[in-house]
C-alpha cells in the first residue's frame, strides 16, 4: 500500500489534486509526510540494491577504524560501479571526519572499485585493486591492477590485512549454499546454462582469476526421469574421473576439476563461447560442404583420439559438438564423452531410447544388455554429417512409413533429391559409408580421414593451423593426403517430409552451452516444395542393404 500511495502522489503532482476525492488527498498527504524525498516531483521507483557494505569495527589496535559514532552503519550498492579512495570524485571518499587519519594516509586516491554487470543475470560482483598499499579480501592481497570475485560475507581490508573496513553482503540470488563448501570456497555459482536427464549445468566463476567455466552436476541418487542411477561404486567413479582429467586434446572439452560428493559428481569444464553446432545449423538452415569439411575433420580427429584412449563417446550429436567462437575458423570441441560411464549402462540406454536419432543400430539391438564397439561413434558422425549438409534428419519418428527403430535398424534414411542436389557425389558416398548397418562394412575413422572428399589441402592446412595454435597433443597422427574413393552411387529422389532442426527455446550452453545430455529439442515438420520431388515416387528410401 505504501508504494501504491507514493505513485498516486506523483500522479497528483503532475495532473492536479482536484482529480482525487478529499479522502484520497488526505491519505496521500499523510503518506507523503512519512517519506523523506531528496528531490521534489521525482518519479517513484524501487532501485535495485545489489549489494551492501557493512562497516566493520576492527583495526590494528583492535579499535574502530571509524571515528566514534560517525562511521556509517552500511552503504548500499545501487550503481554498477562503486569506488573508494581519497579522491573527492570517488563514490565513497575517505574523509578524516569519518575515518582515522593514520589509515587515510596510506589510502590511494583511487584505492579499489567494485563493479557488477546488471545486464548479466546472477553475474558476480568484481573488486579491482587500484592501490599501492594493497586491497585485501579475507586477508589475501588482490594485487595492484588485479581483480577477484566478491562473495557474500567477504571481508574487505585496505592498506593491511587487519584493517578491515567493510563486510560485503550480496543481495542478489546465488546458489553458493547448494554446493559443497570445497566448491563454493573456490567458485562463485551463477546462472543455470542447461539441464537434462543427467543433471544440470551451471555457469561458475573462479573467485581468484574471475575466469568463467561450466560446471556439470550429475546426481548420484536418481535421474530426473525417475530411473535409479547406479553411481554407488566410489572406486569406479574415481577411476572414470581420473580418465576424464587425463584426456587432453584441442578438440575435446577440457575437464578442469572434478568434485565427488555423497550425492553428486561436480565436473568443472572449460566454457565455450561459440554455442552448439546445433544452433549454427538451425541458424543457417544447413552448412556448406567447405565449412562442413572444416568442422567434420576436427570431429573425426577428436573421436579418433578418444578411441585411442579406450573411450567410446556413445552420445555424439550436434548438441554435444561445441564451437569455440562465432567465426568460421573456429575450433570444434566434443563434450559429454563417456557420459554413460557415469550414469550407468542401463540408465543411459533408458534415457536415450526416447530419442535415439543419432544412435547406431547395434546400440538399439543391444538394449542395454549386450556390448558393442567404438564403431557406434562412426554411425553418429554419419548422422551429424547428414544434418550438416542438408539440415534435416535422416531418421525420425515423424516419418510414418516405418517406426524410428526400424528405420535405424535397417539403415533406411530419407533422401530428398532437392536437398542433396547441390551436394557433391563424394560427400554422398561418404555419408552412405558411415550410415552402414553392418559394423564390419562400416567405414573406419582412418578411412574417413583418407576419403577423397576429405582431401582438401586448404581445409587440412586450416585445421592444422588452428590445432597448432592450441597445442597439438603428442601422439596425434600426422594428417596425410591420399586418394581413394568409391566410383558409384545408389540414390533415389522422392517426395519427402523434411524434419528440419529448429531451436524452440534458447537453452544456453556456452553462454549458449550445455555440457549435459539435453532435454530433447522440438523439431518442426515441413513439406518440401520442390517441384521435382513432388513428381517422384512417394515412399522410397536409401539403404546400404
Amino acid at each position: 500500500m505504501k508504494l501504491f500511495y507514493v505513485k498516486i502522489e506523483y500522479i497528483v503532482a503532475k495532473m492536479g489534486d482536484d482529480l482525487l476525492p478529499d479522502s484520497a488527498n488526505t491519505q496521500t498527504q499523510t503518506q507523503n509526510s512519512q517519506i523523506d524525498w531528496s528531490q521534489h516531483n521525482t518519479p517513484s521507483f524501487i532501485p535495485t540494491i545489489w549489494g551492501r557494505l557493512y562497516s566493520t569495527k576492527v583495526s590494528i589496535t583492535g579499535k574502530h577504524c571509524w571515528k566514534s559514532a560517525q562511521y556509517p552503519e552500511y552503504f548500499d550498492l545501487i550503481q554498477p560501479e562503486f569506488t573508494l579512495g581519497r579522491a573527492l570524485t570517488c563514490t565513497f571518499p575517505m574523509r578524516k571526519e569519518i575515518i582515522k587519519e593514520n589509515i587515510i594516509r596510506n589510502v590511494s586516491k583511487n584505492h579499489f572499485t567494485i563493479t557488477r554487470d546488471m545486464s548479466e543475470p546472477l553475474c558476480p560482483s568484481i573488486i579491482t585493486d587500484l592501490s599501492y598499499n594493497g586491497t585485501f579480501v579475507n586477508g589475501e592481497l588482490i594485487g595492484k591492477g588485479k581483480r577477484r570475485v566478491l562473495d557474500d560475507k567477504d571481508e574487505i581490508s585496505i592498506t593491511h590485512p587487519v584493517v578491515k573496513i567493510f563486510i560485503f553482503k550480496d543481495l542478489l540470488k546465488n546458489e553458493q549454499d547448494q554446493v559443497p563448501k570445497e566448491i563454493s570456497k573456490k567458485y562463485y555459482i551463477s546462472r543455470t546454462l542447461g539441464q537434462g536427464a543427467c543433471g544440470i549445468v551451471k555457469l561458475i566463476y573462479d573467485k581468484v582469476t574471475c575466469s568463467k567455466y561450466a560446471m556439470k552436476i550429475i546426481k548420484k541418487s536418481r535421474l530426473t526421469n525417475g530411473h535409479v542411477n547406479h553411481l554407488n561404486d566410489p572406486e569406479k567413479i574415481m577411476n572414470e574421473i581420473n580418465i576424464m582429467k587425463a584426456v587432453r586434446h584441442p578438440c575435446i572439452i577440457a575437464t578442469e576439476e572434478v568434485f565427488d560428493s555423497r550425492d553428486a559428481v561436480f565436473i568443472v569444464l572449460e566454457l565455450m563461447q561459440g554455442g552448439e553446432l546445433f544452433d549454427r545449423i538451425t541458424k543457417q538452415g544447413h552448412l556448406s560442404e567447405q565449412f562442413t569439411k572444416f568442422l567434420f575433420r576436427q570431429m573425426v580427429l577428436a573421436v579418433k583420439y578418444l578411441h585411442s584412449q579406450g573411450i567410446t563417446h556413445r552420445d555424439l550429436k550436434p548438441e554435444n559438438v561445441l564451437l569455440e567462437s562465432q567465426d568460421d575458423d573456429t575450433l570444434v570441441k566434443i563434450t559429454d564423452f563417456g557420459l554413460s560411464k557415469f550414469v550407468g549402462e542401463d540408465s543411459f540406454m533408458k534415457t536415450m531410447c526416447g530419442t535415439p536419432l543419432y544412435l547406431a543400430p547395434e546400440v538399439l539391438r543391444a538394449n542395454g544388455q549386450r556390448s558393442y564397439g567404438p564403431e557406434v561413434d562412426v554411425w553418429s558422425l554419419g548422422v551429424i554429417f547428414f544434418v550438416c549438409l542438408v539440415g534435416y534428419l535422416p531418421f525420425s519418428a515423424d516419418y510414418k512409413d516405418m517406426t524410428l527403430k526400424d528405420q535405424i535398424l535397417s539403415g533406411r534414411y530419407k533422401f530428398s533429391q532437392s536437398h542433396w542436389r547441390g551436394v557433391s557425389l563424394q560427400a554422398k558416398l561418404l555419408m552412405k559409408r558411415m550410415l552402414t548397418v553392418h559394423v564390419e562394412r562400416r567405414i573406419t575413422l582412418n578411412q574417413i580421414l583418407n576419403h577423397c572428399w576429405m582431401q582438401d589441402h586448404d581445409v587440412i592446412i586450416r585445421v592444422e593451423k588452428i590445432l597448432s595454435q592450441k597445442g597439438i597433443m603428442t601422439g596425434m597422427t600426422q594428417l596425410t593426403v591420399s586418394s581413394s574413393c568409391e566410383d558409384d552411387e545408389n540414390g533415389n529422389a522422392d517426395t519427402v517430409t523434411v524434419i528440419r532442426l529448429v531451436a524452440t527455446g534458447k537453452r544456453a550452453l556456452s553462454d549458449d552451452y550445455s555440457s549435459c545430455e539435453p532435454i530433447p529439442k522440438k523439431l518442426r515438420v515441413g513439406l518440401s516444395s520442390d517441384k521435382h520431388d513432388e513428381t517422384t515416387s512417394t515412399n522410397s528410401y536409401n539403404s546400404d542393404d
